[in-house]
């Protein structure tokens, strides 16, 4: 991987579509300093969400009921 940047195609390339004008965003470089993201993860060990494989079960035995009642009615 080559760390050079491109040469400047110059305005013949951009006459056409102002879009294509290079630009850098130098607001991040080699001294930009970030957090690690595993370091602000939290887990909470409780008992939320672990009632929703039930209701999807309830859920689709009702579906598979109504559908039986309706087309064997």
């Amino acid at each position: 991987m080559s760390t050079s940047t491109p040469p400047d195609k110059g305005p013949a390339d951009t006459a056409l579509n102002p879009a294509l004008h290079r630009s850098d965003d130098a607001s991040y470089g080699p001294s930009y300093q970030g957090t690690d993201p595993m370091k602000t993860v939290s887990v909470q060990d409780t008992e939320e969400g672990s009632s929703w494989p039930m209701i999807w079960a309830a859920v689709a035995i009702l579906g598979v009921v109504v559908t039986l009642y309706l087309v064997l009615s």
